[in-house]
């Protein structure tokens, strides 16, 4: 997804089966600093935009923020701003290592 403002990401587990505990997951952002809650599975950060959806899919190219489950996931999205800030990348980096997992940038085929 292209965008002049944003930048669009996600982790995904390598198969839909294979799962995150959310409770975990939630507590790790909530624990970092700065992101609060907003809805179910949702947290946007207080001081950078940046917003992150938790999601348990059923396909990993169909799905929105009604995908949440309060037990197990499979999906994050995040939106971020187009200009990261060091604490972005920070939280990134921290993130990855807490998952396992690398965050991807989403992007556009170009035909």
């Amino acid at each position: 997804m292209e965008s002049a403002f944003y930048r669009y990401y996600y982790v995904s587990t390598d198969c839909l089966s294979n799962k995150w505990d959310t409770y975990e997951i939630e507590q790790f952002i909530l624990s970092y600093g700065g992101f609060e809650e907003e809805g179910y599975g949702g947290f946007r950060h207080k001081s950078f935009f940046c917003t992150i959806q938790l999601m348990n899919v059923k396909n990993y190219d169909s799905w929105s923020s009604n995908d949440y489950n309060k037990i197990e996931m499979n999906f994050i999205n995040i939106v971020t701003s187009k200009e990261l800030s060091t604490w972005i990348k920070e939280f990134f980096q921290d993130f990855e290592t807490f998952l396992g997992w690398h965050i991807c940038e989403e992007i556009d085929d170009i035909l």
